[in-house]
C-alpha cells in the first residue's frame, strides 16, 4: 500500500495516468520478490546494532540470516555468531539474481567485514544477504 501525498501534481486524490509511478512499482516488486525468496522474515527481527554503518540497516534471524541495506553502498562490518556463512548482494534497484561481491565467506564468531558488491565500490544502495551454511 502507498500514499503518493496530497500537495503534489498528480496526488492520490487527482491521479489518472498510474504510469507517473512505475518506478515505484517496480522497485516494490523487487522488494517484494527478495523478502519471498531469501528470507523467513516473519522470524527476523531489526537488529541494526550487528553492523557498523550508522545508516545501514539490519533485519536478522540471528545465526541463520542476515538481510543488510546499505542505502549509500560501500560496507560495513556484521556481527556474527559461530558458523560459516555466505555472502551475496542483491541489486534492488533492479532486481535479479543474487550476486557476488568482493567477499564470498564469513567464519564467526565476532564483527566481520563483508567487502564490496559486484563492481566494486559504489555509492548505490544494496542489500546484503549472509546466510549460514
Amino acid at each position: 500500500e502507498w500514499y503518493f501525498g496530497y500537495q503534489f501534481a498528480h496526488n492520490d486524490l487527482n491521479c489518472e495516468d498510474w504510469r507517473s509511478r512505475e518506478t515505484m512499482w517496480d522497485l516494490t516488486r523487487y522488494a517484494l520478490d527478495f523478502f519471498q525468496n531469501y528470507l523467513p522474515f516473519t522470524e527476523m527481527e531489526s537488529r541494526d546494532e550487528l553492523i557498523t554503518d550508522p545508516e545501514g540497516y539490519c533485519f536478522a534471524k540471528s545465526g541463520h540470516v542476515h538481510a543488510v541495506y546499505l542505502s549509500n553502498g560501500g560496507t560495513t562490518e556484521l556481527t556474527l555468531e559461530e558458523g560459516i556463512y555466505s555472502v551475496q548482494w542483491y541489486n534492488p534497484r533492479m532486481g535479479g539474481e543474487l550476486r557476488e561481491g568482493s567477499i564470498q565467506e564469513l567464519k564467526g564468531p565476532g564483527s566481520k567485514q563483508i567487502g564490496h558488491p559486484p563492481g566494486g565500490f559504489s555509492k548505490d544502495d544494496w542489500v546484503v544477504l549472509v546466510r549460514r551454511k
